[in-house]
């Protein structure tokens, strides 16, 4: 067992991760897998940080939440109504040099429930954050717990057939592997 599931599996044990907890419990997995300590703070105010990954010179606007938009005041089009699942990225990188915005939404659970429905929606997401921030690339990326592994062979299907790109939160590797794929993506 990885140090973070062995950490979920004692914050969350016997609460199935959902229900009454889910918002604990993701709350927790959002913290263990967040990338603040891979990073330089270069400038930081009330929504958002300038940021550079340790070993890397480019720079980045890391927001998350409600403050996204806030952000983002007056480089989004207000007319668009946000989507359900829309209004509170768990993470977001924007690289305003080449206009790419990496939305990471991060699901956790380690018991049944319908969570697998939630990572069957990035076209819709993608759809309604690429209409709302018309002039960035927007590049949504899930980071999931290894529940989904097993329980949802047939949405981790779909996300590979569509290009959604997902990340295993329990993997050692997995700021690494996440954070080279922002800066490295084309």
């Amino acid at each position: 067992m990885s140090k973070i599931n062995k950490e979920l599996a004692i914050k969350n044990k016997g609460t199935g991760a959902g229900g009454s907890k889910t918002n604990e419990n993701g709350l927790s997995y959002e913290k263990i897998t967040d990338l603040d300590d891979k990073t330089t703070i270069i400038k930081e105010n009330k929504t958002s940080k300038i940021i550079k990954f340790n070993g890397n010179e480019k720079s980045f606007t890391k927001t998350k939440q409600a403050n996204l938009f806030k952000y983002m005041e007056d480089k989004m089009n207000k007319d668009i109504a946000k989507a359900h699942g829309c209004k509170k990225p768990d993470e977001c990188y924007i690289d305003e040099e080449l206009k790419n915005m990496f939305i990471i939404e991060k699901k956790f659970q380690q018991d049944s429930g319908s969570v697998c429905e939630k990572i069957q929606t990035p076209h819709c997401k993608l759809w309604n954050y690429s209409r709302t921030f018309p002039d960035y690339n927007i590049i949504y990326v899930y980071c999931l717990s290894d529940w989904f592994n097993k329980n949802c062979i047939a949405e981790l299907e779909y996300l590979d057939a569509h290009d959604y790109p997902y990340f295993w939160g329990s993997s050692e590797t997995y700021k690494d592997d996440i954070i080279n794929f922002i800066i490295n993506y084309k």
